[in-house]
């Protein structure tokens, strides 16, 4: 039989991650590797450094993706693009001492795009008579190496994130499901939404209850992940009332998907338009509901109300 493996949330900010991608690189190639610049201000494409035996000169450039903007707005397309990996690429190639080896190390899901970008960059700069390897780690990586190396899991949760508690990871768990709340779904009013838009906002935060994967809408990639959902919170009443909030949520997109069908819902170019009064108020109501609901619990837990 396998031996399973853990999954382990990202890190919360860019300072946890680069000390934790620093941590992995000595561990990988038994080396002491440094620091370049200030934290999350690449120098020349590099945030962090170090001789090795295995891959020679080694560059690294951490890139934890914001799940939102400037303005707390959820970001879409939150994921590593191939004209990103190659500009970034090419930036390192000013680095001192010359790479062998440039990674772009990211928290986002592993992308097969991204990993074939990385191999036809690898082979352009052959062409060129450069002579840097490009690579691409991604969390799904970072995954599989915590649970390779015991002393690095250890490490990351003692040092790096700071859990060490099951009331921690329900914080995590209920930070994840405030961000996927925390839409214009919930907030704007129906007439100034889009009918597909709405409907798949309401989708996405359900399943985000449901699972624990907050999913980019665009890319459908898993842009942050808090193991299992409500199903995993060791707190028994906050379990039960998300229990029930996820029905509420259910009952919602069922109740949409259904005024839509009947065409008692219509897309116009610039608005929406509910033709139902009774039903503007059910939709008013269930989506107050829901997020009244969700924020007795958060202030339960003393997080932030959305």
């Amino acid at each position: 039989m396998g031996q399973l493996s853990q999954f382990f949330q990202p890190p919360l900010d860019w300072q946890q991650f680069e000390e934790l991608t620093r941590g992995l690189v000595d561990q990988l190639y038994n080396t002491q590797s440094s620091m370049i610049g200030r934290s999350g201000q690449a120098q020349d494409g590099v945030d962090i450094y170090a001789r090795t035996q295995a891959v020679g000169h080694l560059g690294v450039q951490c890139k934890r993706l914001s799940i939102r903007d400037d303005n707390n707005n959820l970001l879409a397309n939150a994921v590593i693009s191939p004209a990103m990996l190659k500009e970034e690429a090419e930036i390192a190639l000013n680095f001192r001492p010359t790479l062998n080896t440039w990674v772009l190390a990211t928290t986002a899901k592993r992308d097969a795009r991204i990993q074939k970008s990385a191999r036809n960059l690898t082979e352009a700069f052959e062409k060129r008579g450069v002579g840097v390897r490009v690579q691409a780690w991604f969390w799904d990586d970072y995954v599989s190496w915590l649970n390779l190396f015991p002393d690095l899991q250890r490490w990351y949760y003692d040092k790096v994130i700071h859990i060490r508690s099951s009331s921690e990871q329900d914080e995590l768990i209920l930070s994840l499901i405030a961000t996927a709340f925390h839409r214009p779904a919930f907030s704007d009013p129906l007439y100034s939404e889009n009918a597909d838009d709405l409907l798949q906002a309401i989708k996405d935060t359900h399943m985000a209850l449901r699972t624990g994967e907050l999913v980019d809408r665009k890319s459908k990639h898993v842009i942050q992940k808090a193991i299992g959902g409500w199903r995993s919170l060791s707190n028994s009443a906050w379990k039960a009332e998300l229990k029930g909030l996820e029905s509420d949520l259910q009952t919602l997109k069922i109740k949409m998907m259904e005024a839509i069908k009947e065409k008692l819902i219509v897309q116009h170019s610039n608005y929406l338009e509910i033709r139902d009064p009774q039903l503007v108020e059910d939709l008013e109501y269930m989506r107050a509901s829901c997020v009244r609901r969700l924020n007795i619990i958060l202030l339960d837990g003393k997080l932030e109300e959305i």
